[in-house]
């Protein structure tokens, strides 16, 4: 894990001395305490991650994790109460002058715990040049991610044969979240969105009790977690033949989905492939119903650190991967999105994701 911490390093843009990585109680995990010290299996709350900028790496954690923390390359300190943990902790922090922490992912409470415990410490904030380590994925990142595309990408096809009329959405969500895992899954990456008709059009919908009626949208975003790393992948059909406006949205989210990636590559700016999509919808009479960004960045987090869209100022480098996810959306019509993730190449990008993006009707 050394590379990731000297990634870390590198990218300060002011010097500390140690950067302090803390867990919470779950859900309050700082996913930068996963991707320094590598461990895949294990919660890990209250545990401690102590970098230094000869890029060693010490863990503090409970006998609860013993187990789990040896599979790990670092030094290891087993804690018996919080009373032992805030004595290590002040031990190997006492004449540290300048400490780096993550605020993206670090609590307040656990924040003021540490300036109690360290009083002469000036307390910095690393968590840009750790999203910046993060965003460009090493090999074996990738591979674990091709991994969690490859059971999203099965999924995505194989769920077709279980949608008939009459199936409700939390059903149709708990056979995706069941096949995932029967794939070697840990779980969903997120909540399961499984929408119906007229819930299509609601981008951040989840899965209610609605039936599937003929004719209408199945718009069906879900992703498989493995080992810490996540999938994002979006796709919609219809129940039964497609009217012509259905069909006509499908293919102007799908042609909008090829302009974007068009512009993937190593040294293209962000903003130019939302803009992509974008201006290919706009061009339409659909202008102003896609509503989000093209796509953001996928790894540890399913929304791990930056995104494509108007407002950030990202150049693209290689090793980085994305979604790219356009969308066409109307209120009591229903809605269409079209969603993969890509890794950025050189010169272009490679599919992770890769179940077939023609129109399909059930």
């Amino acid at each position: 894990m050394r590379d990731r911490i000297k990634k870390i390093y590198d990218h300060l843009e002011e010097d500390v001395d140690v950067i302090v990585l803390q867990n919470a109680a779950d859900p309050f995990l700082d996913k930068s305490f996963f991707y320094v010290t590598g461990l895949s299996t294990g919660l890990f709350e209250g545990s401690i991650a102590v970098m230094k900028s000869d890029y060693s790496l010490e863990v503090m954690t409970s006998p609860l994790e013993e187990e789990s923390a040896r599979k790990g390359d670092f030094t290891l300190t087993i804690f018996k109460s919080r009373d032992d943990r805030n004595k290590h902790i002040t031990t190997r922090l006492k004449n540290i002058k300048k400490i780096g922490i993550n605020s993206t992912e670090l609590t307040y409470k656990n924040l003021l715990g540490l300036k109690k415990l360290c009083p002469k410490s000036k307390f910095i904030d690393v968590s840009e040049a750790i999203i910046k380590a993060r965003v460009v994925k090493d090999r074996k990142e990738i591979n674990l991610l091709k991994k969690a595309c490859n059971i999203a990408s099965e999924v995505a096809e194989e769920i077709i044969d279980s949608i008939h009329e009459g199936i409700k959405e939390y059903e149709v969500a708990a056979e995706l979240c069941y096949l995932m895992q029967k794939k070697g899954a840990v779980g969903p990456a997120f909540d399961t969105i499984a929408a119906f008709g007229k819930n299509s059009a609601e981008p951040h919908y989840t899965a209610g009790d609605a039936r599937l009626k003929r004719g209408d949208f199945v718009l069906l975003d879900f992703g498989a977690k493995y080992m810490r790393y996540n999938s994002d992948i979006t796709r919609t059909f219809t129940m039964g033949k497609a009217s012509n406006r259905q069909r006509e949205v499908y293919e102007v989210v799908l042609k909008a989905h090829t302009k974007a990636l068009d512009e993937i590559r190593e040294g293209a700016n962000g903003k130019a492939v939302h803009n992509a999509a974008k201006d290919c919808i706009d061009k339409t009479k659909y202008k102003g119903k896609f509503t989000h960004g093209v796509g953001h960045s996928i790894g540890l987090a399913t929304h791990d650190g930056c995104g494509l869209n108007p407002v950030i100022d990202i150049t693209l480098k290689e090793g980085m991967v994305f979604t790219v996810e356009p969308g066409i959306y109307l209120p009591g019509f229903g809605g269409v999105r079209i969603e993969d993730d890509i890794i950025v190449k050189k010169d272009g990008y490679e599919f992770l994701t890769h179940a077939t993006r023609d129109f399909i009707e059930i």
